[in-house]
């Protein structure tokens, strides 16, 4: 985990175990998760009521064999779940680069904790004529936490970055 070291009860640490990405035209839609689950802190947390957010750094990336893989565009999507106490429910937010996509009621903690967990689908990226036939590559890291260590030190708990397979992308109606 980055950030600050793991405490003995947190149990294995999150991970991303793939990253999946696909071509809709000039859309790049990436799919992913979470695994295992959400840690007992994250967890207590949604529990009590409190509103609860996962935020996933998402890059698009060019794919270079000798040199740092240089970066194209990058967005934020962030899934907040709160409790409401009136209906018993969780209202589940979810925004790209701070701007509201859909809001949607729950009706468990459970299904809560599952939307916190996954990015389904969503249209990230729009390319264009630069990057066409250009190695490309996603990659994707998930926070899910914060705190302050001695009292005054703010860090964020998230995973490691993940990268998808390489693709290459051409303009509609040229061949490869």
């Amino acid at each position: 985990r980055a950030g600050a070291p793991a405490a003995a009860d947190d149990g294995p640490p999150l991970r991303i175990p793939q990253v999946e990405v696909r071509l809709a035209g000039r859309e790049v839609r990436v799919e992913t998760e979470l695994a295992p689950g959400l840690p007992a802190d994250v967890r207590k947390r949604l529990a009590s009521g409190l509103a609860t957010t996962v935020t996933w750094e998402v890059r698009l990336m060019v794919l270079r064999d000798k040199w740092w893989d240089g970066l194209r565009d990058e967005r934020s999507y962030s899934i907040t779940a709160t409790f409401r106490p009136e209906t018993g429910d969780y209202a589940v937010e979810r925004r790209l680069d701070g701007r509201l996509l859909e809001t949607v009621v729950l009706p468990t903690r459970d299904e809560a904790e599952r939307a916190l967990l996954r990015v389904p689908g969503i249209p990230c990226f729009t390319l264009g004529p630069n990057v066409a036939g250009v190695p490309l590559v996603v990659r994707v890291r998930a926070i899910y936490g914060s705190s302050m260590a001695l009292g005054l030190i703010p860090y964020r708990t998230m995973t490691d970055w993940r990268r998808s397979p390489d693709f290459r992308w051409t303009e509609p109606g040229e061949t490869p």
